[in-house]
């Protein structure tokens, strides 16, 4: 849901390449990390309180943000923003209904469209990023953007908690992508990606040819426990963990 084209005198902006189609990793329960941080409420140093200004980006179906409600976290101070419309409007529908926080739609590798969900810079005492840099098209100058917007969005000080799961999805953990959320790649959003040649321009892209029930954990972008460090090491003091399916990082901003 990028900006649409605008008639200008300005030089056109550089096109994005098409951002695959990917549902939320969290429909039927909170992420791990989010369920392990209400124990503690502390993300890197600072106790998480009612007046705590926190973003979520990309909580696709209002779990994680649900859990900071439960936290005691005031609804104002809450901004939950993710990139399906969709999800957008099932997550205010069920999950957010009557809970004082609206989920708001907004693409976090565009600083100008945060805006208009009401993001400034620095605003934000804590900004989550579950799973969501596994989206197969989160790389090169979209990756860079979407961490450059997150510091500029931090306060001084501010924390930044981020989870990745450390192995791509196998054909043979479909029935586990299914229990967890992850949907299918199907033609039809392909061909609306990539349009009559879809199939040559997925394998291209993706080194796999698809196949039906193929899910988007077989094609996610995971990065070495290295990569992520490097992603994030020159803005932030980094607590790096791991469990048995992901990694976790606890970061505050330099």
């Amino acid at each position: 849901m990028f900006n649409p084209e605008r008639m200008s005198d300005q030089p056109p902006k550089e096109e994005k390449p098409p951002m695959v189609k990917i549902e939320s990793t969290r429909i039927y329960e909170p992420s791990a990390a989010i369920v392990e941080l209400s124990k503690h409420r502390v993300v890197f140093v600072n106790k998480i309180t009612p007046e705590t200004k926190i973003c979520l980006i990309g909580d696709g179906q209002g779990m994680d943000t649900q859990q900071f409600l439960q936290m005691g976290v005031n609804p104002e101070n809450i901004t939950s923003i993710n990139y399906e419309q969709n999800e957008v409007d099932q997550a205010n529908a069920k999950v957010l209904k009557n809970t004082g926080v609206e989920m708001r739609q907004g693409d976090a590798t565009d600083f100008e469209n945060l805006k208009n969900t009401g993001l400034t810079e620095n605003s934000q005492e804590i900004v989550t990023l579950m799973h969501v840099l596994e989206v197969p098209n989160i790389k090169g100058d979209t990756e860079k953007n979407l961490v450059n917007n997150i510091v500029r969005m931090l306060k001084p000080g501010g924390e930044l908690l981020i989870s990745q799961y450390k192995h791509k999805f196998t054909k043979a953990e479909r029935d586990l992508q299914k229990k967890i959320g992850i949907e299918k790649i199907t033609a039809e959003n392909l061909q609306k990606q990539f349009g009559d040649d879809w199939k040559k321009k997925f394998k291209e892209a993706y080194g796999l040819e698809w196949e039906e029930g193929m899910r988007y954990g077989e094609i996610s972008n995971i990065r070495s426990k290295h990569e992520l460090m490097k992603l994030f090491e020159q803005n932030f003091d980094i607590k790096f963990e791991e469990t048995e399916s992901e990694y976790v990082l606890r970061m505050k901003k330099k």
